[in-house]
């Protein structure tokens, strides 16, 4: 079971062949194979503009789900988490495997050209889920200036920069969700359908892109770069891995800086030392899987990184004011229609 991700030349476009070991087509057609794909978990398809794809994914399931996939040409590629808890594996020509975790809230912005790997559903009530992917071409008409995780694609198709994977994981915002909710109960049929889905996808694309751009901006003037990508790279790291996060003194091995730049950094880019950001987001996942999931309270601790679910509570409580207990308590209760949908979206 597999699923294969290319991005297809178009007629008149670069030509590409294994021997050049050119793995970028920027003109090219987003193709994504899922006839080899896991035969339970039902994504729509959709071709809503010339290299541009949307998949959305929207089904009961009860079992983890366990599959391969495989990438040859990237797209750009945006996925965003709604219900279920993720783990993808990674690997990127002989670079060693990158493990990531997503939660219901988490966003996702990759480039990954030449990367296979595994993907991990563990089990829960629904499988829902929307993802974006623009060819290179595609993205650039759209959005000329691209951010600086993105940069390296303005070089020239097959060049070795262009095969640099990118990956980077944030929190979704209460904005992005409403448009999330508008795709997921779209009432349209035929070409209003794919009309209203374009209009959709290039709203969740400037977002993310305003993101970025603000995140740009934002870079301390004296940093250098390195340093800057170091740092981001590290925050990376915190955010995949929360169930096993590298201590701090890994953390700096791992990226190259030494632990009092790093926690400078930290600091001067995101407001706070590495370990609250990765304690915030700890609670932020565990909110979302609360109100979202029908883990027990242990494995949602266990899940974030907690050793047990006592010293889980405890900071859960301390940081939202309420135990976990309470807050999924307090979900149940609730009105039964679009329970789904709220708080999927907390603030750290």
């Amino acid at each position: 079971m597999k699923r294969r991700i290319d991005v297809k030349p178009n007629a008149g476009g670069p030509k590409i062949s294994p021997e050049s070991g050119n793995h970028f087509d920027p003109s090219g057609e987003v193709d994504i194979d899922d006839r080899n794909f896991h035969p339970t978990l039902r994504c729509e398809n959709i071709r809503i503009r010339p290299g541009v794809r949307m998949m959305v994914s929207n089904h009961v399931r009860g079992r983890r789900i366990h599959m391969d996939y495989e990438i040859d040409r990237a797209p750009i590629s945006f996925s965003y988490t709604l219900s279920q808890r993720i783990r993808c594996t990674m690997r990127h020509g002989l670079r060693p495997p990158i493990v990531a975790e997503r939660v219901p809230g988490d966003s996702v912005l990759a480039y990954l050209p030449q990367t296979r790997g595994t993907i991990d559903i563990f089990p829960d009530r629904r499988v829902v889920g929307v993802s974006l992917h623009f060819s290179v071409s595609a993205f650039k008409t759209l959005f000329p200036s691209l951010p600086k995780c993105l940069e390296h694609l303005d070089a020239d198709a097959g060049t070795p920069s262009t095969t640099k994977p990118v990956y980077r994981q944030t929190r979704f915002g209460a904005e992005t969700l409403h448009i999330l909710k508008q795709i997921m109960e779209c009432p349209y049929a035929g070409d209003t359908r794919r009309l209203f889905f374009e209009a959709k996808a290039l709203e969740l694309a400037a977002i993310k892109m305003a993101e970025w751009e603000q995140k740009d901006s934002a870079e301390p003037a004296n940093m250098g770069r390195r340093d800057v990508d170091q740092i981001k790279e590290a925050y990376h790291i915190l955010l995949t891995q929360l169930e096993a996060p590298p201590s701090l003194i890994d953390l700096s091995r791992i990226v190259g800086l030494n632990r009092n730049k790093l926690n400078r950094g930290f600091k001067a880019l995101y407001g706070d030392t590495a370990f609250n950001l990765l304690r915030r987001a700890r609670l932020s996942g565990a909110r979302s899987l609360l109100k979202n999931s029908d883990l027990s309270l242990s494995e949602i601790a266990h899940t974030v990184g907690y050793n047990s679910q006592a010293n889980f509570t405890t900071a859960f409580r301390r940081h939202y004011g309420k135990t976990p207990k309470i807050v999924r308590r307090e979900m149940d209760d609730g009105p039964a229609d679009p329970a789904f949908w709220r708080d999927i979206v907390q603030p750290a």
